[in-house]
């Protein structure tokens, strides 16, 4: 009996160490897709107010740039036709996943 206690002694530190770098990689996905939510849903804003200031004659350029929070990186901004549509791309605040390329977030909005 002695010798199985002194055989186990240190397993579930072990185990413990072996758990960490997943639960490390379990919160840095889940930030990025916190990242992204938050991002896509700055982005969406910024697409309405866009279009809706093109609607009535006003800088879309000008309602995009102010409605995006700071954090937010703005890639490209498109107004045209005649029914006011408005195309925003925007980057995430952050990027902490190394193996995905692409966080670009692009949100197109039409307003009559």
């Amino acid at each position: 009996m002695m010798s199985t206690k002194r055989r186990d002694r240190g397993q579930g530190t072990i185990e413990f160490m072996a758990m960490v770098p997943l639960v490390l990689a379990a919160l840095v996905c889940a930030l990025q897709v916190m990242a992204q939510a938050y991002t896509a849903h700055a982005a969406s804003q910024a697409a309405r107010d866009g279009a809706r200031a093109f609607s009535l004659g006003q800088s879309a350029a000008g309602a995009v740039n102010a409605s995006l929070p700071g954090n937010v990186e703005l890639v490209n901004m498109r107004a045209g036709g005649p029914d006011h549509t408005v195309v925003v791309e925007v980057n995430p605040p952050i990027e902490l996943i190394p193996f995905v390329t692409d966080y670009k977030i692009v949100r197109s909005v039409t307003m009559p």
